[in-house]
C-alpha cells in the first residue's frame, strides 16, 4: 500500500471514530433528557401528593363539621362520651389515609429519582463506550496504515506483545 492509500485509510479511521464519538454523544444526550424527565416527574409526584392529601382533610374536616352539628342539633356534646369518640376514630381514619397517600407518592416520587439515577448512569456510560470505540478505530486505523506501509509488526513497533 503506498502513502497516499494509507493516509486515506487514516482518514477513514478519523472520520469512523468521529462518527461514533457522535453517535455516542446523541444517545448520552438522550439519557441526559429523559433524566430531566423523571426528576420533574419525581417532584410532580410529590406535589400531587400534597394536594391530595389537603383533600383528604378536607374531606375529614366537612365530616367532623356534620358530626358536630348532628350532635349539636341531637342535643349531645360532641366532645363527651361516645359522641367523642366517634370524633377520635373520625381523626385517627384522617392519619391513616393521609399518610397512606403520602406512602403512596413518596413511592411514585423514589421511583422516578430512581430511573433518573439510572439515566444519568446510561449517559455517562454511553459516553464512555463511544470514546473507547473510537479510540479502537483510530488504533485499527493506524494499524492497517503502518501494515500498508511496510511495517507489517505494527505491535513490534509501538512494544505491544
Amino acid at each position: 500500500m503506498c502513502a497516499p492509500a494509507a493516509a486515506l485509510g487514516l482518514v477513514g479511521a478519523a472520520v469512523s471514530a468521529a462518527g461514533q464519538m457522535q453517535a455516542a454523544n446523541a444517545q448520552a444526550a438522550n439519557h441526559e433528557y429523559n433524566a430531566k424527565v423523571e426528576k420533574i416527574n419525581a417532584r410532580s409526584r410529590r406535589q400531587e401528593g400534597l394536594q391530595e392529601s389537603e383533600r383528604i382533610g378536607e374531606k375529614y374536616d366537612k365530616l367532623q363539621g356534620q358530626q358536630t352539628a348532628g350532635y349539636s342539633a341531637a342535643g349531645v356534646d360532641p366532645f363527651f362520651g361516645s359522641a367523642m369518640s366517634v370524633f377520635t376514630d373520625t381523626a385517627e381514619a384522617r392519619n391513616i389515609d393521609q399518610s397512606t397517600n403520602y406512602t403512596n407518592a413518596e413511592s411514585k416520587a423514589v421511583a422516578h429519582e430512581n430511573k433518573a439515577r439510572q439515566e444519568e448512569y446510561e449517559a455517562k456510560s454511553q459516553r464512555k463506550a463511544g470514546k473507547l470505540a473510537a479510540a479502537g478505530t483510530l488504533l485499527g486505523g493506524l494499524g492497517g496504515a503502518a501494515k500498508g506501509l511496510g511495517g507489517g509488526n505494527f505491535g513490534a513497533a509501538l512494544k505491544i506483545g
